[in-house]
């Protein structure tokens, strides 16, 4: 049995925001770096976080300018030491699309639906090719 941690798969370099980034230079962020969440931080602690989806939501509505006034607070976290199915799961039933990796209040990294497939990848590319065919093909004839 294969067991990964978060800390083996998620992404270390965290691009992050506070709540008065304005919406425009927050968009600018996810663009630039090609990602889907930004953490909205205060005083190195997490406080929220705010999605593509988000952005797009609230510029059709023209009103909030500030992260701060769109973000999702307190946003569901894993550990470093959380395992990958774990952060799975949740992120499969939550329908999220990525997950602040807290440690001890602390950010230390986000794993999204990305991280989650290239661990997937890695676990069936160092899987031996004789187990993966036999079992694409099926049980043998009788």
């Amino acid at each position: 049995m294969i067991v990964l941690l978060i800390r083996e798969i998620m992404t270390r370099r965290v691009v992050t925001v506070s709540p008065e980034t304005r919406l425009a230079e927050s968009r600018r962020l996810l663009d630039e770096h090609r990602i889907r969440h930004l953490p909205v931080v205060v005083d190195g602690r997490l406080a929220g976080i705010v999605s593509d989806r988000d952005l797009r939501s609230a510029g059709a509505s023209g009103r909030p300018t500030a992260v701060g006034e769109i973000m999702t607070p307190d946003p569901i976290t894993v550990g470093p030491d959380t395992r990958v199915e774990e952060a799975a799961r949740v992120m499969l039933d939550r329908r999220l699309g990525g997950l602040p990796v807290v440690d001890d209040g602390e950010l230390i990294g986000i794993v999204a639906s990305d991280d989650l497939l290239r661990a997937l990848l890695g676990v069936i590319e160092t899987a031996t090719p004789e187990r993966i065919s036999v079992e694409l093909a099926g049980p043998p004839d009788a």
